[in-house]
């Protein structure tokens, strides 16, 4: 996204420096700002999951541009905001939040003001979902490591230049070769004791970074088949083993979408 002011600009130079401003979504809290005087511009390097901001010096907003999965043509960010607003009533599960900011779930969820559990094992990352998240009723935040046995693991947690946390190092170091090896023991809660503590939901997403599957084949069949939507990322899955899946859910009364690296089963 490139903000560039005319030397003709069509408004008082008394008003001047502008700002230009770039916002996260949901807190609007400002990630980036500068200066902007005439005949001068400057550039963010991306437009996914963030709003824009132009203000005069005395904050008189003059322009904004708030994000828009149309721009990018985005087809699983159009499938949430479809779903989001035919299920508004529904609850949700998403293990692996991150900080709330970003995703194709974050501004349909939000904006529906549907009832969702988020899920995040980095206590980092998680401090920051719930600056975010915890002054709003609609969400329910668990600081929990998600396993397929609620053991021990070793948690490999990336450093704000790499946000993969996984429990998974073989997929640690497909997905980002100059990946840190350290890691902390980290006690965690099997799936089917957080199933249980949360109650009934109608739908799960699922971001683990690498234990999607495992995750996957633990739930009972009949708990599935309850479900309306059950996404999960298939990122250095085997052939064989999204197959599998294939074959335990799609018979539950589901249709399979595949967006890039996510499958998406839904009623």
């Amino acid at each position: 996204m490139t903000c560039s002011i005319s030397n003709d600009a069509k408004i008082n130079q008394s008003h001047f420096p502008l700002k230009f401003q770039v916002l996260q979504l949901v807190t609007n809290k400002i990630i980036w700002e500068t200066e902007l005087a005439l005949g001068t511009w400057a550039s963010w390097n991306a437009i996914r999951d963030v709003n824009f901001k132009v203000l005069t010096k005395n904050n008189i907003v003059l322009k904004e541009i708030n994000y828009d999965y149309a721009n990018e043509n985005l087809d699983i960010y159009e499938f949430w905001d479809y779903f989001c607003r035919i299920n508004k009533k529904s609850k949700g599960l998403i293990l692996g939040a991150g900080d709330g900011t970003w995703g194709e779930w974050v501004i349909p969820v939000n904006r529906e003001k549907i009832n969702c559990h988020l899920v995040e094992a980095s206590d980092s990352t998680f401090l920051k979902l719930k600056e975010t998240y915890s002054y709003n009723c609609n969400f329910t935040l668990h600081n929990s490591l998600i396993s397929i046995d609620g053991l021990e693991y070793k948690f490999y947690e990336g450093n704000h230049h790499n946000c993969l946390n996984t429990i998974n190092y073989d997929y640690l170091k497909k997905a980002n070769s100059e990946a840190t090896s350290n890691f902390i023991t980290k006690k965690s809660k099997s799936i089917l004791d957080l199933l249980k503590e949360i109650g009934n939901i109608d739908w799960i997403r699922i971001d683990l970074e690498g234990i999607d599957y495992e995750i996957l084949k633990k739930i009972p069949t009949n708990y599935l088949k309850s479900l309306i939507l059950i996404q999960y990322e298939h990122q250095y899955l085997s052939n064989d083993k999204r197959n599998e899946l294939d074959n335990i859910i799609i018979p539950l009364g589901f249709r399979k979408i595949t967006y890039d690296i996510d499958t998406i089963y839904t009623k």
